[in-house]
């Protein structure tokens, strides 16, 4: 009884992640924080950097998608935020952080990349203000580097950030640094994803990940518009965060655990 309850279960929580993913910026990986926060969801400082990272990934959403003028509710949504997390920790980490020595050095970085975003946005330089903000969303993850993250979950880090490099230099049309990114780091973030993955299904995942990247590879190679290069981008995040979702089905419903707990 206790080994379907689990079975549906790992169904249910599988569903909740995608629904999580499908609603989620495809410029900021705001569901890989939630995921880093998850061990100590409630307290002051996971609660803080979801909020920040929250905000950062709608104003970059706005930034990518919404063809207007004025962008000073989203960017004032990242300012409050960010003021209120160094209120509380610029110069005192979190007790998740601090035996982190580089954390002041991390908050400043941070203060200031908001301040070039802020500044471009003022002078409506839109795009270049999207490129920043998905810079500013890959040095997230250095925030958790003293927390204690498993493997995989640095892996998650590191695909995410590659995955938004590869945006950047596509929105740039940096072609060659793009093909670049491809073979030194996007297919190896793959071989990575596939050492966690045991399920047929999510080997079948797998190959449909490596034909994305693929067609991505032959879209740059015919100087196809950054567009429509960047849809299929899209995709290849998509297809990243469903593996991420297997991959964390795995860990948290384990064959162990499950006969555990059908005993």
């Amino acid at each position: 009884m206790g080994f379907i309850f689990i079975k549906k279960c790992k169904l249910f929580i599988s569903i909740a992640i995608m629904f999580l993913m499908a609603n989620s910026c495809f410029s900021c990986d705001d569901t890989l924080v939630m995921l880093l926060t998850a061990k100590n969801p409630t307290s002051e400082f996971s609660k803080s950097i979801r909020s920040f990272m929250n905000n950062l990934t709608v104003l970059g959403t706005a930034l990518k998608y919404s063809q207007k003028d004025d962008y000073s509710t989203e960017l004032t949504g990242v300012l409050d935020s960010w003021l209120d997390f160094s209120k509380k920790y610029m110069t005192n980490p979190p007790e998740e952080a601090k035996n982190d020595r580089q954390w002041i050095e991390k908050m400043s970085k941070t203060a200031k990349k908001i301040g070039e975003i802020r500044k471009l946005i003022n002078i409506k330089k839109y795009s270049d203000a999207h490129n920043d903000v998905l810079e500013l969303s890959n040095t997230i993850g250095s925030f958790f580097e003293s927390v204690g993250v498993t493997d995989e979950k640095q892996v998650f880090i590191t695909a995410s950030a590659d995955i938004n490099d590869l945006q950047r230099l596509i929105s740039k049309k940096e072609y060659i640094e793009a093909k670049n990114q491809i073979h030194n780091k996007i297919i190896r973030d793959l071989n990575d994803f596939e050492k966690y993955l045991k399920e047929e299904e999510d080997k079948s995942i797998a190959s449909n990940t490596s034909k994305i990247i693929n067609s991505i590879s032959f879209e740059i190679e015919n100087n196809k518009a950054p567009e429509e290069i960047d849809k299929k981008i899209s995709m290849l995040r998509t297809s990243f965060e469903e593996l991420r979702s297997r991959i964390l089905m795995e860990e948290w419903f384990s064959d162990d655990e499950v006969q555990k707990e059908s005993n």
